[in-house]
């Protein structure tokens, strides 16, 4: 069982050295990436350094600015990240990965400790790209929650040193905002080994962008 395990983790590992691993929670034995991520009345910068292909600690600061019972948050925290399971096929490959932390936390009611619990799911092959994530952050008398789904196609299998081009449709739940609730989105994505650019509108037409960039 634990040759088993060894040669999944091994080729985990060698699939994630060869794409900039798809913005997952953890990278690479040593990987260093920086993320920062921008919706309608919210914002987030993000620091991550993996450990191993299974553990990562990240450093983050988020925004924002329409929530209905703070009015403005802003949030700076500490997490962990943990890989709970790994399945490579021939041609894709599987993720489950959770993580949480504590934080600080400024509102316009006051200061205070916050908490900070997710779950990032994937699958994907060259071609076809489908994820599923929760992120909850809580703090006294406040609570915010983005839920996404995410499916992405790509015009043509991409070869891993060169930019690939997809497009992604998505469906977005949040909660704890004065416009709570679901709406979609269309973004462009393009990527490579080092860097990671996505960007598009929802259908209220706000702009979203995410950024991720590989030291």
């Amino acid at each position: 069982m634990i040759y088993r395990i060894l040669a999944v983790a091994a080729a985990g590992l060698l699939a994630l050295s060869a794409d900039p691993a798809w913005a997952r929670p953890i990278t690479y034995t040593g990987g260093q990436v920086l993320v920062t991520e921008a919706q309608a009345d919210q914002w987030q910068a993000r620091y991550t350094y993996s450990h191993s292909f299974r553990h990562s600690t990240s450093v983050g600061y988020l925004r924002m600015t329409d929530l209905r019972e703070t009015g403005e948050l802003d949030v700076a925290y500490l997490r962990v990240a943990g890989l709970a399971g790994r399945w490579n096929r021939p041609g894709s490959q599987g993720n489950l990965f959770f993580y949480g932390g504590l934080g600080h936390a400024r509102t316009d009611i006051g200061n205070g400790a916050s908490g900070h619990v997710g779950f990032q799911a994937d699958w994907e092959t060259r071609r076809i790209y489908t994820a599923a994530m929760s992120e909850l952050h809580d703090g006294s008398g406040w609570r915010h929650r983005n839920d996404t789904l995410a499916l992405g196609i790509a015009p043509f299998e991409h070869d891993f040193d060169r930019t690939a081009v997809w497009l992604v449709g998505k469906g977005m739940r949040t909660t704890g905002m004065n416009d709570s609730g679901r709406k979609g989105a269309l973004v462009l994505r393009l990527f490579n080994p080092s860097w990671w650019l996505e960007a598009g509108v929802d259908t209220n037409g706000k702009p979203l962008a995410f950024f991720m960039i590989n030291l």
